[in-house]
């Protein structure tokens, strides 16, 4: 249970030659089982994030807390390539095999066949993963600890000891409290194990500050080319309104938006059926803001999920709005959008009717609005400030 080795299908790690690494074996995993057995800290109150045995056992550091969490999420991160590779029209292969997938019902790792892209140097299986939850490095670490808790309690109590001696406060730097106090991970690991408490201040913390997604265009050696502004307009252009364009319409609104509401949005998922299977949402979006326009929206009106509605018309009717507004309920949430071709006064006055009779809101979108946002996106101007804007003119307008 406690194996999890290197998830090379991602190509994510430290390696500077290979990508295989070591992963976590079956001494390393024994470490960290035997102190989730005898820690009684963890054993009464539980442990909040996998990377907090970086802080307790000697021999686990972020690489292998990386190993741990990619292995976990190796599920999701299949469903989520797949849904990738078809938003993008990537191609795949069918049953191809990957190893060490957690099985629930059986509790036990085993190699599954799933289809999957592949890379075309040697065919080997490549695992797509969301910006999200890449980092350079863990956000919870032992020299982290050391640097922003544990050495200023050490330095307060050196200044402390000085004016009760001396009468004064004494220059005291920070290689001086580090060599003083012997600073290393032997060390960091016996003050949490005496010293639990400040282990959960130290965590507590770390939660409640933002976290960095890493830029992937900073990185070396990561593809940078991207569409221009006016090569997306254009191909916009050149989408007929009309059924015979749909599909090629809804590809280019996904992937636009993709590009738009990252990080906020996450995980956009196509021709999504209700429980019932009777009806079909077009786009659907994960609401993993913490801040801004997008956790404003999660608030006030409940939207975990962002339901969208495409319609690639320039005319559309009442059937349209009722259908978006079809969407919205207490488990989705009231607030959704619907994104045209182009919309008159006559529309707009159909979602206001759905806010004074449900209080469900629906931004209306055409193409103004999506070009606009592309050239801000284009300009440095960040998008949200345009759907914030956009709402504004709704909510103020009703």
């Amino acid at each position: 249970m406690m194996s999890f080795p290197e998830v090379k299908e991602t190509m994510l790690g430290l390696s500077t030659g290979s990508h295989k690494g070591r992963g976590v074996g079956d001494s390393r995993g024994k470490l960290i089982y035997d102190e989730l057995l005898l820690n009684n800290d963890l054993l009464t109150h539980g442990i909040r994030h996998l990377a907090e045995m970086q802080l307790l056992t000697e021999g686990v550091g972020f690489d292998m807390i990386s190993d741990m969490c990619s292995n976990i999420a190796k599920q999701f991160f299949i469903g989520y390539t797949q849904r990738q590779c078809a938003l993008h029209n990537i191609p795949i292969e069918k049953d191809i095999i990957i190893e060490h997938v957690f099985d629930w019902e059986e509790l036990e790792w085993d190699g599954i066949y799933t289809d999957l892209p592949v890379n075309p140097l040697n065919g080997s299986p490549i695992l797509l993963v969301p910006k999200k939850v890449v980092r350079k490095f863990a956000d919870i670490d032992y020299k982290d600890f050391w640097d922003t808790t544990y050495r200023h309690i050490l330095k307060e109590i050196e200044i402390q000891r000085s004016i009760n001696s001396i009468g004064k406060v004494p220059k005291i730097s920070w290689q001086e409290i580090n060599k003083k106090y012997n600073f290393c991970k032997k060390t960091v690991v016996d003050v949490l194990h005496e010293n639990p408490d400040l282990k959960r201040k130290y965590i507590d913390q770390k939660e409640r500050e933002s976290i960095q997604v890493i830029n992937l265009s900073e990185v070396k050696g990561t593809d940078s080319e991207k569409n221009s502004v006016e090569e997306l307009i254009m191909e916009l252009d050149q989408i007929k309104s009309g059924t015979a364009d749909a599909k090629k319409y809804e590809s280019f609104i996904a992937r636009v938006l993709t590009t738009l509401f990252d990080p906020y949005l996450v995980d956009p998922r196509t021709q999504v059926k209700t429980f019932d299977g009777r009806e079909i949402i077009d786009i659907t979006f994960y609401n993993a803001a913490d801040r801004g326009f997008w956790s404003d929206v999660k608030q006030k009106h409940g939207s975990n999920s962002i339901p969208i509605e495409l319609k690639n018309m320039r005319d559309i009717s009442n059937t349209e709005a009722f259908q978006i507004a079809a969407r919205l309920n207490e488990n989705m949430g009231k607030f959704g959008m619907l994104i045209v071709r182009d919309y008159d006064k006559l529309d707009i006055d159909r979602v206001y009717r759905r806010l004074y009779q449900e209080n469900k809101v629906i931004l209306l979108m055409n193409d103004d609005d999506i070009i606009q946002m592309i050239r801000n996106f284009g300009d440095g101007i960040n998008p949200h400030l345009y759907m914030n804007q956009k709402y504004r003119t709704f909510m103020e307008g009703a």
